[in-house]
């Protein structure tokens, strides 16, 4: 019955009129519902809302009953909607459409997953290994959840591969690149290098064989691009155990323990075996990892990543390498100790690292300090 109306009077003399609005007030009824949202961390989560009523009813969002403050990630479109741009994974929660006017009010709630990393990351990687100069190799990744197991698959491929270098870079892969930290599939309340960085970091990796051979990488993350794809640049100089290109190579499961030492500051470090035609090889590495302070630190002064089903495949012919593997990281088994080399550092907390050589006789002749470890060593003509 709502509508314009008019009432005309007339008779032998003239006419008048009068017109009238009738406008019925009613409460609002949301006539689009948000839906279940889950999208990976870096994209943008666009959760619909209208509503109609008389008069027309505003729409406000809020969160676990807190109201959504727009800012340059979080804004209300005019059509009522919740826009939230480059999502983190604390943008995780329950969200309420509240459509109100002066009949009345109407919610409704909607809940929005933030996924553990971005689901693809790419990159270059340049350098040199046991002498050889490969130009600029190309990695491309894809990560996705596994179906039957907590933790995350990285598939990649890494173009321009030489044919000399095919066999020993099978040993590597897993550790040639961070994918695998950034995008870890988180357990608990641990923290993948995505959600405790943004992807902005560096990291200085060094790996000792136990022939002798050192092999030092820098990877430097330069966040997402406007796809959602993390950025890398992978810099590789050193030696690695030269393998014939008929060598059946097998890398075994593995764990990376990740400690905070300081405000934006890490360090981890691991111990595993490869196969060469079944005979057992061991190496280790460390990583020193910086970045943004202000992002925070993780919830644990120490969390371990457990890296499974690594499997590699070089082409000789395209010369490209494939790998998959399969990450997850969780608390460490001893999360709130700091391990042994280090001391708690109360400030933090932190783990920072103890100089073992401030000790007078903790070596004959000089000693070097690392983290968490130091070195002895002899002069000329001695040996340890």
């Amino acid at each position: 019955d709502a509508g314009d109306y008019k009432c005309v009077a007339t008779n032998d003399a003239g006419a008048v009129e009068r017109s009238l609005t009738l406008t019925l007030q009613s409460p609002p009824v949301i006539t689009v519902e948000p839906v279940e949202t889950v999208i990976e961390a870096g994209a943008t989560a666009v959760l619909n809302c209208q509503a109609n009523g008389e008069p027309p009813p505003t729409i406000k969002w809020s969160r676990r009953g807190h109201p959504v403050v727009s800012d340059e990630r979080a804004t209300v479109l005019s059509n009522g909607s919740l826009r939230i741009v480059a999502a983190r994974k604390e943008d995780t929660s329950e969200y309420e459409c509240v459509a109100r006017n002066l009949m009345g009010s109407v919610l409704v709630r909607v809940p929005l997953t933030v996924q553990g990393g971005p689901s693809r990351a790419k990159g270059s990687v340049i350098g040199n290994i046991n002498d050889i100069e490969f130009g600029i190799a190309f990695l491309n990744a894809t990560v996705t959840d596994s179906p039957d197991s907590e933790a995350r698959v990285i598939q990649a491929k890494i173009t321009n591969v030489p044919r000399s270098l095919g066999p020993a870079m099978s040993t590597l892969v897993s550790i040639l690149s961070p994918v695998y930290w950034t995008t870890a599939k988180e357990i608990g309340e641990a923290m993948n290098g995505f959600t405790l960085t943004d992807a902005v970091f560096k990291r200085e990796t060094q790996v000792e064989f136990a022939t002798g051979e050192i092999l030092r990488m820098t990877h430097v993350a330069r966040g997402l691009d406007s796809d959602g794809a993390l950025l890398l640049d992978v810099v590789v100089s050193g030696h690695v155990l030269q393998l014939q290109s008929i060598a059946d190579v097998n890398v075994k499961d593995y764990t990376e323990d990740y400690i905070q030492t300081g405000p934006g500051q890490l360090y981890a470090h691991s111990t595993r075996l490869f196969t060469v035609d079944g005979v057992s090889v061991p190496y280790t590495w460390n990583h020193t990892i910086t970045y943004d302070y202000t992002k925070g630190k993780m919830p644990f002064l120490v969390e371990t990543l457990h890296a499974a089903s690594v499997t590699t495949e070089y082409n000789p012919l395209e010369e490209t390498m494939a790998f998959k593997i399969h990450a997850s990281i969780a608390k460490g088994d001893r999360s709130n100790q700091c391990p042994a080399g280090f001391a708690l550092d109360s400030t933090g907390p932190y783990c920072s690292d103890i100089d073992e050589c401030e000790t007078r006789d903790t070596c004959q002749h000089e000693c070097r300090n690392t983290l968490g470890s130091y070195q002895c060593t002899c002069p000329p003509g001695y040996r340890l």
